[in-house]
């Protein structure tokens, strides 16, 4: 009896056994934010199709007072592209072919992992297919890396209560932040790097605020400079932030929360004192509370790359949700 016992369970051993060996094991994906392996090689790397990928995804960020690119690019041979390196979270695979294939692929060798494969027979039609498909590919990059930088922030947040008490909301931030000044209808947090400051300012404004959806960067602009007035003030006494008067910002439209968002990316500056960095800020149209509902992240960090900081920011705001405060 006891030998049947035993030859029933290692029958049982042996099939869950091979189970699990017909299940591919997928690693966990890994690698520095805003970083895309381009698995390429080496000769097709330094030829117009190379050129092509720099041009696509490592142009200058934009609204950042020093060149940044939008992507940091580690390129790489196909037999390179083995072990570790399959790990990464961001991959473009660009090569001849003998057929046009444009796919993306996801969790291939890691999870969470995208990876965006384009293949042609000629190199003008490779170089096409590059900048044609770089647009939707950069989208599709960035969303997974939103998510990986709130995945990270999810390790350690801040608690607090200032948001859903003011504003029925409630943001995911860092530990490393707190509250560094707010009052009724304005949050203020702030958290030390090491040569500056990452900041996050919240504050609603009434829906008869004056405001042209279709055309709001003037409104903008005057909004963001009272309330730099008002609250964010400078070093020195009688100065403020305001936006910089040199460079014109960027504007788009997007979507926050479900809410429809004006977003802005320029450069701000101290009026008064030699202070710079860049923001990026996002006005939703709260229209259940009859309001407009202000999120905006600024930099200050000399002689540093600000581009992650920022990164950071829309990262936070992007984690939106709506408190029922009853």
């Amino acid at each position: 009896m006891l030998r049947m016992k035993l030859r029933v369970l290692l029958i049982v051993f042996i099939i869950v056994g091979c189970n699990r060996s017909s299940t591919p094991i997928v690693k966990p994906s890994s690698g520095n934010i805003n970083t895309i392996t381009v698995v390429m090689p080496n000769l097709l790397w330094e030829t117009e199709v190379g050129d092509a990928v720099r041009a696509a995804f490592a142009f200058p960020a934009e609204g950042l007072p020093q060149q940044e690119p939008l992507f940091d690019l580690r390129q790489m041979p196909p037999e390179v592209f083995t072990g570790f390196a399959r790990s990464s979270r961001a991959v473009l695979w660009a090569g001849f072919g003998d057929e046009v294939v444009i796919r993306m692929d996801k969790n291939s060798y890691a999870r969470p992992q995208q990876m965006a494969v384009l293949s042609a027979p000629e190199t003008d039609v490779l170089v096409e297919m590059i900048l044609s498909q770089s647009t939707s590919i950069i989208k599709s990059f960035k969303q997974g890396e939103i998510a990986e930088r709130q995945r990270r922030i999810g390790k350690s947040t801040l608690k607090q209560n200032a948001l859903q008490e003011r504003f029925g909301i409630n943001l995911t931030l860092p530990s490393a932040y707190s509250v560094f000044k707010e009052d009724v209808n304005t949050v203020w947090f702030q958290r030390e790097i090491q040569k500056g400051h990452v900041n996050l300012l919240v504050y609603a404004l009434p829906k008869s605020t004056a405001l042209d959806w279709e055309d709001p960067l003037q409104d903008v602009i005057r909004i963001r400079d009272s309330v730099g007035k008002a609250f964010v003030p400078g070093r020195l006494e009688g100065t403020h932030l305001i936006t910089e008067e040199a460079y014109k910002p960027y504007v788009y439209y997007t979507k926050i929360g479900g809410l429809s968002t004006i977003e802005t990316r320029g450069t701000w500056e101290v009026k008064g004192d030699f202070m710079a960095g860049p923001f990026v800020q996002y006005l939703l149209d709260d229209k259940a509370n009859n309001s407009y509902l202000v999120m905006e992240g600024f930099v200050f960090a000399p002689s540093t790359a600000k581009r992650d900081y920022i990164f950071e920011a829309e990262a936070i705001v992007r984690s939106l949700e709506r408190i029922n405060k009853d």
